[in-house]
């Protein structure tokens, strides 16, 4: 079987015998020609065979190998990156068989090709995935392209981009002697050159000649036209989650043993590569009535991938549904990306207070500075429903400072360390805001009750107060533990109507219920304290050199019913939503406090206060 053959052939599943008939699987007539090169019914491996962990463990050590965590370019999927552990421009690697069956996020082990394998940069170009916007020097037919070079003895690698070509919606999916001449012409055309065991091939258009005076070139360009690319030879860690959407369909040579065995699953995401999946995961009338599932959406998982097979062995996890629906989309996204959206189980729920309305015990209170008595309010989107922080700001008796503080909900109040609610928070990391629905970390009773700092309601804190100037300047801080009751609920909209209105009443029929102990017009002036204050903030911050990186973000209205996407509009940053990032806090924290870390997955920091870098909640 000749290489170029064999790297077009998808391979043998397991438990499915290597050879199906004279020639094998997969393969084509002109395979007889070749059969002094191979043993019979022998297949040749199309990936290489991944390190030890012994030797990854070595090389690292001399530093002969580099690992980081792989990125391959959702719309070139042949291009794929991991950093260069000096800072430097990317370390490329070039399609499908450099990658090694890696995925998408992988922790992987790289292993440098030779330079004369490098790739060249264009000097025009703006790629901004490989940072390779650089002036060069390359010749202009070299610009661009993986050079061709003189084969190095015993280096058996070949020209990726044949593999791209099972990405192609033809129907050689199996792999058998009817696959079509064009593309692999086409290939030979785009390679320009392959070799096999260290040899020319003699019928293809490079020569050994032409490729020893491009090498050569190579080595007079500037170190800056050339990127290093790499192989991978071990995976360290499978980040992805194996998982993706696509579609499935029957094989296309029915009269092949795979066709009575298998189906073929093709994922979305051209990044992941085609799947195997058994009959028997399929619906049951599948192989009747094949065109009834054109566009239904599956869920499958990868469970192996062998070295001689260019697709992996799967098994189909569920049906979504129809294909453009916004809910089966959703799930299949959700999927891939490996978010749990799964309803908490009743361990993890026992976890909670039970019985709500739930209320603070008196042992607790007596642990906390009580702040129920200060004006403590919230400012937040006007849908949103967990109420994750709260500001308030109060003059000194002097008249020369201000007390100002920022609450945070106490979450770690009701999550015990190590018990079951812990640990599934831990595994989410962060709750997922989508356009339509949000994928929280922590149980919506937990988010939306015991947690969010409704007005009127007593509820656990945890706070920053400063004594500041005017000027912003600290005169003294505090942090620890509190008791807050929120005098009321602003949205940035009656926010921002105070701060355009510094001298005007606004009429109590425009804002939200105050508590009976605080009116409209404290809190009126709370806000424009801390507008005040935060202006001189980021003023200092501006003139000690901060950069401002204004980033567009889109809002989307929603369908009351459906709750579907009607349109979309710029979203528009005013002044009780808009400022400075955390290092415009008085102080910038080091790190998060734990205590926080629902809030600080929003903010990156739970010291950033809505005053100073508001939570932008969908």
């Amino acid at each position: 079987m000749s290489h170029l053959d064999c790297r077009l052939n998808p391979g043998t599943p397991r438990g499915v015998s290597s050879v199906v008939g004279p020639h094998g699987v997969g393969a084509s007539p002109g395979d007889k020609k070749s059969k002094n090169k191979s043993v019979r019914g022998k297949k040749k491996s199309i990936f290489e065979t991944y390190m030890s962990k012994e030797d990854v463990s070595e090389g690292l050590k001399r530093g002969t190998l580099i690992q980081g965590v792989l990125r391959i370019n959702p719309k070139k999927f042949h291009e794929a990156f991991i950093p260069s552990p000096d800072g430097d421009r990317d370390i490329f690697i070039d399609g499908v068989v450099a990658r090694n069956r890696a995925l998408n996020g992988d922790l992987v082990v790289v292993k440098l090709l030779p330079e004369e394998r490098w790739q060249v940069i264009k000097p025009e170009s703006c790629d901004r995935e490989t940072d390779g916007a650089y002036e060069s020097d390359a010749p202009e037919e070299l610009c661009g392209s993986r050079l061709l070079q003189r084969p190095l003895k015993g280096y058996n690698d070949s020209p990726d981009v044949i593999i791209e070509a099972q990405f192609d919606d033809s129907d050689s999916e199996d792999g058998h002697g009817n696959t079509p001449s064009v593309p692999v012409d086409g290939v030979k055309k785009l390679s320009g050159w392959v070799h096999e065991k260290g040899k020319e091939d003699a019928g293809t258009p490079g020569t050994k000649d032409e490729s020893t005076s491009v090498a050569q070139d190579t080595r007079a360009l500037p170190e800056k036209s050339l990127q290093r690319s790499a192989k991978v030879v071990h995976i360290v860690e499978k980040k992805h989650s194996r998982a993706a959407a696509g579609f499935l369909k029957p094989l296309a040579d029915r009269n092949s043993e795979l066709f009575k065995k298998y189906a073929l699953f093709s994922p979305s995401d051209h990044r992941v590569p085609r799947i195997y999946v058994p009959l028997k995961d399929c619906p049951q009338d599948f192989v009747t009535r094949p065109k009834d599932y054109a566009d239904t959406l599956f869920v499958c998982r990868i469970v192996d991938w062998k070295e001689d097979s260019n697709f992996a062995l799967g098994h189909l996890a569920k049906s979504l549904g129809q294909a453009g629906e916004i809910e089966p989309e959703t799930e299949g996204i959700l999927t891939e990306y490996g978010v749990d959206f799964s309803d908490f189980s009743a361990e993890v729920l026992e976890c909670l207070p039970q019985g709500l309305p739930w209320t603070i015990p008196p042992e607790e209170l007596s642990k906390r500075r009580d702040l129920r008595k200060d004006c403590v309010f919230t400012i937040d989107p006007s849908t949103a429903r967990d109420l994750d922080d709260a500001l308030s700001c109060k003059p000194l008796a002097d008249g020369n400072a201000y007390e100002v503080g920022v609450h945070i909900a106490d979450v770690s109040y009701f999550v015990p360390e190590e018990s079951d609610l812990d640990k599934v928070a831990a595994e989410r990391a962060t709750s997922v805001y989508l356009v339509q629905k949000v994928v929280p970390m922590l149980p919506r009773p937990l988010c939306e009750e015991l947690c969010s700092l409704n007005p009127m309601t007593d509820k656990l804190t945890f706070s920053v107060i400063w004594t500041l100037t005017p000027e912003g300047k600290i005169l003294d801080e505090w942090f620890g533990r509190t008791v807050i009751r929120s005098c009321t609920k602003l949205s940035y909209e009656h926010a921002q109507s105070m701060i355009e209105s510094p001298t005007e009443r606004i009429p109590g029929t425009e804002l939200p219920p105050v508590s009976p102990e605080h009116s409209s017009d404290e809190v009126h002036q709370a806000v424009l304290s801390l507008h005040r204050i935060a202006k001189e903030l980021r003023k200092q911050r501006f003139s000690d050199g901060a950069l401002r990186l204004d980033q567009l973000k889109l809002a989307f209205t929603l369908d009351h019913e459906t709750g579907l996407p009607q349109g979309c509009h710029i979203y528009e940053y005013q002044d009780s939503n808009n400022g400075p990032c955390c290092a415009g806090t008085p102080r910038p924290r080091p790190r998060c406090s734990v205590t926080c870390r629902n809030s600080a997955t929003r903010w990156g920091c739970p010291w950033t206060s809505a005053l100073l870098a508001p939570s932008t909640k969908a």
